[in-house]
C-alpha cells in the first residue's frame, strides 16, 4: 500500500512543475474575470476539473446561466467515464467513502501514469500520483490569484502552454508500440476532424468514444 503510493507520488513530481504552472495561470485568469481570491480558491478545491475550471471562469464573467455552464462542463468532462470504467476494477474492494474521494480527484496525468505500469492499475500508484498532481494544482491557485493583476496575458509569456505541455508528455510516454502511434494518430486526426465541424467540445467525447471502441476491438494484449 505505502509503496505504491510512493511509487505514484514519486512518478508524478516530474509533472508537477507544469501542474503548479497550470494552476498558476488559472488562478490569474480567474481573478482577471472577476471573482474573488476565496471563490477561486473554493471552486479549485471543491469541483477540481482543470480545463473545465477554464472554460466556466469566462463563462460567468458573461454571465451565462448555470445550467449552460453546468451542462458545457459535464460534456468536456465526460471522458472521466472512460477513465473511471478502467479504474474501477482495481478499486472494486474499496469503501464508498473512499471511492468518493478518489472520484473527486480523477485526473488525466494521475490515470496515465497508473495505467501505463500496470494492468489493472494499481490503485495505490493512483492515489499517490493523485495526491501529488491535486497538491501541485492547489498550491498553484492561491499563488496565481496574487500575481493574476500582474500577468495580464499568459499566452504572451507561452504560460497557456502548460496544459498542453502536461498531456502530450503523458501521451509521449505512452506511445510504445506501432499500434500506440496508429492509435495516437487517429484520435489527433479525428479530433481535429470533429472539431471543425462540430462547435464546443464534442470533438473530445466524439474521439474518446469511436477510437476507444475501435482499439478494444482490433488490439489484442500484449503477452504476460
Amino acid at each position: 500500500m505505502a509503496r505504491g503510493a510512493r511509487e505514484g507520488f514519486v512518478a508524478s513530481l516530474a509533472l508537477v512543475p507544469s501542474v503548479f504552472v497550470y494552476g498558476t495561470v488559472f488562478g490569474g485568469l480567474a481573478v482577471q474575470a472577476g471573482l474573488r481570491a476565496i471563490e477561486v480558491w473554493g471552486m479549485s478545491l471543491f469541483v477540481f476539473a482543470g480545463a473545465s475550471q477554464f472554460v466556466a471562469v469566462p463563462m460567468l464573467a458573461a454571465g451565462a446561466s448555470p445550467v449552460a455552464i453546468v451542462v458545457t462542463t459535464y460534456v468536456i468532462n465526460m471522458r472521466h467515464y472512460l477513465m473511471a470504467a478502467t479504474l474501477a476494477p482495481a478499486f472494486r474492494d474499496f469503501p464508498r467513502g473512499w471511492l468518493a474521494l478518489v472520484a473527486h480527484v480523477l485526473n488525466d496525468e494521475s490515470f496515465a501514469i497508473a495505467v501505463s505500469r500496470k494492468n489493472p492499475p494499481d490503485p495505490w500508484v493512483y492515489i499517490g500520483s493523485a495526491a501529488a498532481v491535486c497538491g501541485a494544482f492547489l498550491a498553484g491557485v492561491p499563488v496565481g490569484t496574487q500575481l493574476g493583476g500582474l500577468v495580464a496575458e499568459p499566452a504572451r509569456w507561452g504560460l497557456d502552454f502548460a496544459f498542453p505541455a502536461v498531456f502530450l508528455a503523458l501521451v509521449a510516454g505512452q506511445l510504445r508500440r506501432r499500434a500506440d502511434w496508429l492509435i495516437a494518430l487517429a484520435s489527433a486526426t479525428l479530433a481535429v476532424a470533429v472539431a471543425l465541424v462540430v462547435p464546443g467540445n464534442w470533438h473530445i467525447v466524439v474521439t474518446g468514444v469511436v477510437v476507444s471502441g475501435i482499439a478494444a476491438l482490433v488490439l489484442v494484449p500484449e503477452p504476460a
